[in-house]
């Protein structure tokens, strides 16, 4: 089937058509995810409908308060360094 730890697992696009049913009750009911590949290298990634907005609904919170605003400003800070120390082409 598919490179499997319990609840993240990578399928090829190539088989993900026909194990398509299966992966989907898997995510849904064990909350996990399952990351697409294809030839190129690139992927996506299937979550459920129920973690999607369990994500959206923290984003929200976080952005929403000074712990998440201090937090975001700290990123945002530690990415103008980093940007800074790589070289110039």
């Amino acid at each position: 089937m598919a490179q499997n730890d319990s609840l993240f697992m990578t399928v090829d696009a190539g088989r993900f058509g026909a194990e398509l049913l299966e992966l989907l009750c898997k995510v849904t009911r064990d909350k996990g995810r399952v990351e697409i590949t294809n030839c190129d290298g690139k992927s996506c990634v299937m979550i459920s409908k129920e973690e999607l907005d369990s994500l959206e609904q923290a984003l929200e919170i976080l952005s929403s308060t000074d712990a998440g605003k201090a937090m975001h400003e700290s990123v945002e800070h530690f990415a103008l360094i980093i940007e800074g120390m790589r070289p110039q082409v």
